[in-house]
C-alpha cells in the first residue's frame, strides 16, 4: 500500500515492505557502500546521527560488521528528525528506497540492504526513549565523540563501552549470535516482570505512559 511522508520539501510517497527478521545477512561490501554513502549525504547537510545496536557493537567489538546481523542501526535525536525526513530525496537520488516510516522508525534500502533509523526523544532531563521500546541514558546519546570506523570518522555515544554494557549486558564483549539489546534493557526487563506478575497494575501505567 502506498504511504506518503510530509517533509518541508515535499511529500515523499513510497511502498512500504513486510520484513521478515531472521532469514538474511548482511552483504558486507554491500552494507559499506551503503553506509559510507548515506554518511556522506548526512554529513553534507549537517544532520547528526550516529552508530547504535548491532551496527555500534561491530563497530566497537570487531571494527567491522557483525557477521550475523542482518541490517545497519544508525540512531538521531528526535529534534533533529525533520532535517533527516527534508533530505530523503537526496538519498532516493542515489538508489535508495524508503520502505518503512510510522514516525517512531525510518527504513531505507538498496540492493536488498537496509538502513535503519531510530529516533530517540527525550522523556526527561535524564532519559530518552526510542518508540519501539527501548530507553538509553541521555548522557550517552546526546555528547557523541569521534570513532573510525570504515575508515571515516563516526559518530557514537559518549562512554560508548557503559552504553553497550546497558544495552547488552556485562558480556557485550562475547559474540552471542541473536541477541538482541532488548534481552538486556532494564526497562523492558521491568515491564515485562509487571506484566507478567502484576498485569492490574502494567495496564494502570501503560495507561498513565499513554497520557504522558
Amino acid at each position: 500500500m502506498k504511504q506518503s511522508i510530509n517533509t518541508r520539501n515535499g511529500d515523499i510517497t513510497f511502498e512500504g515492505k513486510t520484513f521478515y527478521p531472521g532469514l538474511k545477512t548482511l552483504v558486507i561490501e554491500t552494507a559499506t557502500k551503503n553506509l559510507l554513502e548515506v554518511k556522506n549525504i548526512l554529513d553534507a547537510h549537517n544532520v547528526k546521527f550516529g552508530l547504535i545496536y548491532g551496527t555500534l557493537l561491530g563497530a566497537i567489538r570487531e571494527n567491522s560488521f557483525i557477521k550475523h546481523d542482518e541490517d545497519i542501526d544508525l540512531f538521531v535525536l528526535d529534534e533533529d528528525k525533520e532535517d533527516l525526513l527534508a533530505i530523503l530525496h537526496k538519498f532516493i537520488d542515489c538508489g535508495f528506497e524508503v520502505i518503512r516510516y510510522d514516525k517512531k522508525l525510518l527504513s531505507i534500502s538498496r540492493e536488498n540492504e537496509y538502513i535503519d533509523f531510530y529516533f530517540f526523544r527525550k522523556i526527561n532531563y535524564f532519559y530518552r526513549k526510542c518508540d519501539v521500546g527501548l530507553i538509553a541514558k541521555a548522557k550517552y546519546l546526546e555528547n557523541t565523540v569521534d570513532y573510525n570506523f570504515l575508515g571515516e570518522n563516526f559518530q557514537v555515544p559518549h562512554k560508548v563501552e557503559s552504553f553497550l554494557e546497558d544495552l547488552y549486558g556485562k558480556s557485550w564483549k562475547i559474540p552471542i549470535k541473536n541477541d538482541p539489546s532488548m534481552n538486556h534493557n532494564r526497562y523492558i526487563i521491568f515491564r515485562n516482570i509487571i506484566k507478567k506478575y502484576a498485569p492490574h497494575l502494567f495496564k494502570i501505567l501503560s495507561r498513565i505512559k499513554k497520557n504522558l
